[in-house]
């Protein structure tokens, strides 16, 4: 075995940075009444963080390393059978150096959900809450009260998705013995030898500050109302 690159340092400080804001996010949510008036606000806060980490995202999906674009882990239904397939046996596994076929679909299912949340967020307006989103205005009280609604819904979705990322986690380290947490703190992961040219290329730290300045500032856009 040898080891790899294969997850580049901006999308490792982006998925642990995502981790960090939407738990900040969901307590400060869930718990905001008891946590005291400052949780609403910094709720709101963490939300358009985690908005500028979604625009990065989906531009690093397209100019990042080799295994964080969408074009090297989203597959058809064809691949999808196939590997889960291989998971329940009925094939020779295939190690994978990034996303395996399946998980590169979750990624996409989370990346959606978490899209779906933020940007409801910004429409909404309750005044016994505290909580006014910055587009609020640009909607009716009967469509922000719609939006607050899938708001309250699809947060639900996402500890479903995040649920069931965290039990395939679990299932790869106790059934397959691989660890999947691990090269998403090093970068590195170790492979056959056969897979070394797999090794993730490009993914410039510069033009992710750069991508991340240009989320930021779009954020900061949406922030001020438009």
């Amino acid at each position: 075995m040898v080891k790899v690159r294969i997850w580049d340092l901006p999308l490792r400080l982006f998925h642990w940075m995502l981790v960090a804001l939407v738990s900040f996010s969901w307590v400060s949510g869930e718990f905001g009444a008891d946590l005291g008036p400052w949780a609403a606000d910094w709720h709101q806060q963490s939300g358009l963080a985690i908005l500028a980490l979604l625009l990065f995202r989906v531009a690093w999906g397209f100019v990042g390393s080799t295994h964080a674009r969408f074009s090297n882990f989203v597959r058809g239904p064809r691949a999808v059978l196939a590997y889960l397939g291989e998971l329940t046996g009925r094939a020779t596994a295939r190690p994978v150096v990034g996303h395996n076929p399946l998980g590169g679909w979750s990624v996409v299912a989370l990346l959606t959900c978490l899209s779906v949340q933020v940007v409801t967020g910004l429409f909404i307006s309750d005044e016994d809450l505290g909580i006014e989103g910055p587009l609020a205005h640009l909607v009716s009280g009967t469509t922000s009260d719609r939006l607050a609604e899938i708001h309250e819904v699809n947060v639900l979705v996402l500890l479903a998705l995040v649920a069931t990322h965290l039990s395939a986690i679990a299932f790869y380290w106790l059934a397959k013995g691989e660890n999947l947490v691990k090269p998403m703190v090093t970068g590195r992961k170790s492979v056959p030898p056969a897979l070394a040219d797999a090794a993730a290329r490009g993914g410039h730290p510069l033009l992710a500050l750069a991508l991340l300045a240009a989320s930021a500032a779009a954020v900061w856009f949406v922030a001020e109302g438009l």
